[in-house]
Formats: C-alpha cells, sequence, structure tokens
C-alpha cells in the first residue's frame, strides 16, 4: 500500500520521496522514543549499553552513543548489509523528532506506575509502525534495525522479534554488568519489543529481510543520472 507513494514515479522523483517518507517515519520514531523517556521506567537496552559504556570508560553518555552506533555500522558492513542514505536519515531525525516532543512536551508528568508502563508499551508498538513505514522504502536500515535483520537473515527459521529478543537480551546482559540502570521498561523492552515486531509485521504481512535495500551510491546515482 504505501509502495504506492512512489511505485510509477521517475527513479530520481520515486528515491526523493522515499526519503521524505522515511525523515517523516524517523521522526515518528522519535515520538517513540520521547514515550519512553517520559515514562521513566528504565533505559531501553541498547540505551543502557550506551549508559553502561559511559560508565565504565571516561567518556560521556553521548560520545558512548556514537562510538557503538560507528561500531555497529562497521559490524553490518561486515555482514554485508548496505548502508545507505535511511541510515543517515535515521542518525539525524530520530534525534531531531525525540528533541521535539520533548521540547513540545505534550504529556503530564505521571506518577501512578501502571500509566507509565502502558505508555512503554505503546511506545514499542509506535517503533514497531515506525520500523515497518521506513524500511519498506529499501533506502537501508538504521545501524541496530541493520544488525537485527542481518542476523535474522542468518536464521530465517525464528522469526524476526525472537532474533530482536535474543539481541537486546545479549546487550542488557552486557549493559548490567557494566553497572547501567536496569529498570521494569528495560525488561518490558527486551521481551516486549520483539513479540510486538512480530503481531505488526504480520498484521503488515511484512517480512523485513525480504526487502532488498540499496546503498547510498546507488540512491545518490538514481537522484542525479533519474535512472535505474
Amino acid at each position: 500500500m504505501i509502495e504506492k507513494l512512489w511505485k510509477n514515479l521517475s527513479p530520481r522523483s520515486s528515491r526523493i520521496v522515499k526519503m521524505l517518507w522515511s525523515a517523516f517515519t524517523m521522526f515518528f520514531i522519535g515520538f517513540g522514543i520521547y514515550l519512553q523517556i517520559e515514562a521513566d521506567i528504565g533505559f531501553p537496552s541498547w540505551n543502557a549499553l550506551n549508559q553502561g559504556f559511559s560508565i565504565v570508560f571516561p567518556i560521556t553518555y553521548g560520545t558512548a552513543s556514537i562510538t557503538i552506533g560507528l561500531t555497529i555500522v562497521l559490524v553490518d558492513l561486515l555482514l554485508k548489509e548496505p548502508i545507505g542514505m535511511g541510515t543517515l536519515i535515521d542518525a539525524v531525525c530520530v534525534g531531531l523528532g525525540c528533541d521535539f516532543f520533548s521540547m513540545l512536551d505534550p504529556l503530564p508528568e505521571m506518577e501512578n506506575l501502571f500509566v507509565k508502563i502502558a505508555v512503554f508499551m505503546l511506545s514499542l508498538f509506535i517503533l514497531s509502525i515506525g520500523q515497518y513505514m521506513y524500511m519498506i522504502t529499501g533506502l537501508s536500515c538504521g545501524p541496530r534495525d541493520a544488525f537485527t535483520v542481518a542476523v535474522g537473515k542468518r536464521c530465517r527459521k525464528i522469526s524476526i522479534g525472537t532474533v530482536n529478543n535474543i539481541i537486546s537480551a545479549v546487550v542488557l546482559a552486557i549493559s548490567w554488568m557494566m553497572g547501567a540502570t536496569i529498570g521494569i521498561g528495560t525488561v518490558i523492552s527486551v521481551f516486549g519489543m520483539g513479540m510486538v515486531m512480530d503481531w505488526t509485521f504480520r498484521l503488515v504481512r511484512f517480512e523485513p529481510r525480504n526487502v532488498t535495500h540499496e546503498n547510498i551510491g546507488a540512491t545518490i546515482k538514481a537522484i542525479i543520472t533519474n535512472k535505474e
């Protein structure tokens, strides 16, 4: 259904529409991350890893996030996952979206634990929908999603959600050993994200391992030459 937005466009126009669509969906994902921050019941596993690295090594949380992100990109390349415009858009627009909603701060302060858990669960659905919306463009995934897909391609008998759960559990264990803050939200993200991802992808009949992504060079070439 979403593909109709660019299906009948020229190669140049289709890439531009795909990039704009990806930027919008990454902004949407930023809202999901904002909800997790506002729920304040524990870091998701990858964020906990950033915190763990900042504790063990004399670096800031931001520097740890960048270092881990770049490391994952290198691993993605070793696993032969393409790095494309979607990867760059992910790096920029998710953070902008999160900052934008944090600035607006539309949610009132939450004190009830059950409300916090409900908001955190809502964020998982938003993140899963956002993943589908941007992956369908085929412009490559963000570093962590690309890693999940790469591992998933090598474990075809396991659902992509289960693959995500396994990776998150390993990341969580490393984070915990490094002294990161672990809360209810961390545990929910480890086991709940994969379940929500599987449910969402089945609902829209989407299998991320079957998407053929193009690298950044192919996208730029299509825009410049207007040819596939």
